[in-house]
């Protein structure tokens, strides 16, 4: 099936906190009560309908175990569209893990990539912890899109996934939008871009200082955290 858009999304997270489950549930509608760890990375795809458009998901699921953490290279993070940050909402322990991944993800990805964290496991609610505080400490509001989802009965799967597709979208759409009406800017005032090229070669050790300055603020947004929309 041919398709309009195209995304990559990938999900990170510790060991055992349900990021196969998540997408086999989404993808497939199926649970494994004991799925298999993945070894370095996997993925599989799925087509949602937005708007009367194919946007196509392409879902990363990669392995959680700490001596896999190495080989997850810098393409994983390369150009995705946008992550899902999965923890267990019984174990503490993996909420603290996502400080780690989400360091990662400063690192390796473009600065507008969507990302989403998500408490699995709320299917069990005798034994879920309050993340809040833990959460909070982490993103410093950094990220705002926060949900709880069961694997085990489908809670919010399907809607986290569906809005992702939707958001990435939006973001697509605009870019372009955004994109056409610099064009056809450009295209009404040929006369003025002439001009100020001219100006600028004409301003030598000016031109040179501008190309610096914005070099330096480069590596400065590079040490920038992300925020999410």
């Amino acid at each position: 099936m041919s398709y309009n858009y195209l995304f990559k999304v990938v999900a990170i997270g510790d060991s055992g906190v349900g990021k196969t489950s998540l997408i086999t549930r989404y993808v497939d509608d199926t649970f494994v009560p004991k799925a298999i760890p993945t070894i370095g990375v996997d993925f599989k795809l799925k087509d949602v309908m937005i708007d009367d458009k194919i946007v196509r998901l392409q879902i990363w699921d990669t392995a959680g175990q700490e001596r896999y953490r190495m080989q997850l290279s810098s393409s994983i993070y390369k150009n995705a569209n946008a992550f899902i940050l999965v923890f267990d909402l019984t174990s503490k322990k993996s909420i603290k893990e996502l400080e780690y991944y989400f360091g990662e993800i400063q690192n390796n990805c473009d600065e507008d990539s969507l990302i989403i964290v998500v408490g699995n496991k709320c299917d069990l609610p005798d034994q879920v912890e309050n993340v809040q505080e833990e959460i909070d400490s982490i993103f410093k509001e950094q990220v705002q899109n926060f949900s709880k989802t069961s694997a085990k009965d489908g809670t919010n799967v399907k809607n986290i996934f569906e809005m992702i597709a939707e958001k990435l979208k939006e973001r697509k759409l605009q870019k372009n939008k955004n994109k056409n009406k610099n064009k056809n800017k450009n295209n009404q005032n040929p006369n003025q871009n002439t001009n100020e090229n001219e100006s600028e070669n004409e301003s030598g050790n000016e031109t040179n200082n501008s190309v610096v300055l914005s070099n330096d603020n480069s590596k400065q947004n590079k040490k920038t955290k992300k925020t999410c929309c």
